[in-house]
């Protein structure tokens, strides 16, 4: 979604309770002429829109009530579109999105083609720079200081323009990961006209962890030292609700040159009680949603993924966890609180997370580390080279896998499977149900190397597990499954993970011979005959992606996807829940191909490879948007998306295939 005009109305208010300034904002030079006492009525209009509207829609909650008068001074006082504000991590950016002519369209708010959840370039001319991940702010806003410095020393920008001033909104957990520190280091006397605000509201999703928010809690008279050491101006601690305090502070700070901090205190949730008391809890807020009765099985998975590790570390005291500022998301929260001295959040760095577990291994420790698919990209050297090419036994839970939903590209964990799948030493797990995640978790116990496990986000549809294991059944668990193999077919479907999950609901969709009330029809089903609908495919599911040879004793996994078998079938199908350039697919494709030439010593008779189409997430960067109702359609690989894939393949090839030995 685009928002074209830098003039706008900022919000259409109806009913009898419109809200009084901000009604009548018609563009951002309105807010530059609002006194300071309508700047607070401005500011309590804004906190309670942005209140009714989350808490109606769905989204970030509490860090958006947090910023309010932050972001009205700021707009007050900036001089758009010649300055630019970038938001670190982004999920802040409610009340600026408001304010920049997007009031209107905030009930649409991380809903397929809605507004985004985090800034974004083509979304508005107010969005200067697009973020999601953390701790990226200083950095892009020294870039575009620099930039324009380049620009005014070779005459580019109009004599009649001041330099423009690029200011850095840091907090939520921002000044935790070592990028923001990078980029301090790098901004120690420049001249560069970048103005930071810190925004020290002591959380991230949880509370804060390390040196730096202990200082600011509880030694504030060294942090003024501590940032002028970088070289900043800095200025504060302001009181960030109080807008005659915070407007003066932020003119005075903007009228300077040069690398500036103000430091603001916040507090995440403000102005509305439950926010403020659980603020991790209210961080973000869904839908207001009647549930007449709870459902017993709806459970996610990072839920029962907290109860298998906390049961795995109360039976084996080797057991330790790391995690990068995710406790709650992830599900580590149970057993961090049973046994704090062996679970660590070490706030938003996951490459120190990484290579922390690396030396812990090395000690005869046994490191679980949680980091969610899209946030592991940060960590990927030290994956290799701390971790796979010494080969020391981590186990790395890959939590958010594939599409993630309303958080959108920022978050969609499209790669991992590709980036990971080349690495050697590294074992790759994809478990479709509770019983093969806790198999996945038990094997990584057992010192077999460096061992990744994915999963996705949302709820399990088969939520049962026992804590009993041992090796025979672990391996039985995660071996690869037929799960349609009746009859004769020349198609082959070969599913991993949470895809295996949608194929089987396109196999239901199949068998029940019409759409099952789902968004999408399938036409074609209702010209296939019941016989061939159960009869001409089968079905594969493989939990164990990569395995390391010299370290497994896995005959019964090879032994199901060898020449022998695929080669008794004209026409296969993959679907896995990531990327399909450089996936799972094309890697299984790759290696029959090869094996098959292999074995018949590349003779001109040899059997012919089958075709393959290989279905998951395209190679563009996805929007956002619902999963079930959207995204998964527009990857193609929605349940009925698979089921027209089976039968259009079902059409073009006989149904006279030699069965499966």
């Amino acid at each position: 979604m685009v928002v074209d005009s830098i003039k706008y109305p900022i919000f259409v208010p109806t009913g009898p309770n419109s809200l009084t300034i901000l009604s009548k904002i018609s563009d951002n030079h309105h807010i530059k002429s609002l006194n300071s006492a309508s700047l607070i009525d401005l500011s309590n209009d804004l906190r309670q829109f942005i209140t009714q509207s989350v808490l109606t829609s769905g989204g970030h909650f509490s860090s958006n009530l947090g910023v309010i008068e932050l972001t009205v001074a700021l707009h007050h006082t900036l001089d758009f579109p010649n300055d630019g504000i970038v938001w670190d991590v982004g999920h802040q950016s409610y009340p600026h999105k408001v304010l920049s002519g997007r009031g209107d369209l905030l009930h649409t708010i991380r809903s397929f083609q809605g507004l985004s959840g985090f800034p974004k370039r083509d979304e508005s001319p107010f969005d200067i720079f697009g973020t999601g991940h953390s701790s990226t702010a200083i950095s892009a806003a020294m870039g575009m200081a620099a930039a324009a410095k380049i620009k005014s020393n070779t005459h580019d920008i109009s004599a009649n323009i001041n330099e423009p001033t690029f200011v850095a909104v840091v907090g939520d957990g921002a000044l935790t990961a070592g990028l923001s520190y990078e980029a301090l280091n790098n901004l120690f006397k420049s001249d560069l006209n970048v103005m930071i605000v810190l925004n020290d509201n002591h959380m991230g999703i949880d509370p804060n962890t390390g040196a730096l928010n202990t200082r600011l809690q509880t030694a504030p008279e060294k942090v003024k030292a501590w940032f002028e050491w970088f070289g900043l101006n800095y200025q504060g601690p302001i009181d960030g609700h109080n807008m005659n305090e915070l407007l003066p502070a932020i003119q005075r700070c903007y009228n300077q040159t040069g690398p500036r901090l103000l430091h603001i205190k916040t507090i995440k949730g403000k102005g509305y009680p439950p926010a403020e008391k659980e603020q991790t809890k209210w961080h973000s807020a869904s839908k207001y949603v009647k549930i007449e009765q709870p459902s017993q099985s709806n459970v996610k998975w990072q839920d029962v993924y907290g109860d298998m590790l906390l049961s795995l570390a109360q039976s084996n005291s080797k057991i330790v966890g790391i995690t990068p500022a995710m406790p709650s998301s992830c599900g580590m929260i149970k057993a961090m609180n049973a046994f704090p001295d062996r679970f660590f959040d070490v706030g938003i760095a996951e490459q120190h997370a990484l290579t922390f577990a690396a030396g812990m291994a090395t000690q005869d420790t046994i490191p679980i580390v949680n980091i969610y698919s899209s946030f592991l990209q940060r960590g990927y050297d030290q994956w290799i080279h701390d971790i796979a090419l010494q080969n020391l036994p981590v186990i790395l839970c890959i939590d958010r896998a594939g599409l993630v939903g309303e958080d959108g590209p920022t978050h969609h964990g499209a790669f991992d499977i590709a980036f990971l799948r080349c690495i050697p030493q590294t074992i790759l797990c994809a478990p479709r149900n509770a019983r093969e995640l806790y198999a996945s978790l038990w094997l990584g116990t057992q010192n077999v190397g460096p061992i990744a496990i994915r999963y996705p986000k949302g709820t399990l549809i088969d939520n049962q597990w026992e804590p009993a294991m041992d090796r025979t059944l672990a391996i039985e668990t995660l071996s690869p499954q037929w799960l349609k193999s009746d009859g004769r077919a020349n198609v082959l479907l070969i599913t991993t993970g949470h895809a295996t999950n949608l194929a089987i609901q396109a196999n239901s969709i199949l068998l029940d011979n019409h759409n099952s009330g789902t968004k999408n029809s399938v036409d074609a089903v209702t010209k296939l005959s019941p016989k061939i609908q159960s009869s001409n495919y089968h079905h594969l599911h493989i939990p164990l992606l990569q395995w390391a040879d010299d370290n497994l004793d896995f005959q019964s996994l090879s032994a199901a996807i060898t020449p022998k078998t695929t080669q008794n079938y004209e026409y296969i199908i993959t679907v896995e829940d990531g990327c399909v350039q450089s996936g799972w697919g094309e890697g299984l494709q790759q290696s029959i191909a090869k094996s098959i030439e292999q074995r018949h010593n590349y003779q001109t008779n040899q059997p012919a490879i089958p075709q393959f189409q290989h279905l998951g997430i395209p190679h563009n960067f996805i929007e956002h948007g619902n999963n079930e109702e959207d995204l998964y359609h527009r990857c193609g690989y929605a349940p009925e998306d698979i089921a027209e894939a089976i039968i259009t393949a079902l059409a073009k090839h006989s149904l006279t295939a030699v069965p499966r030995e």
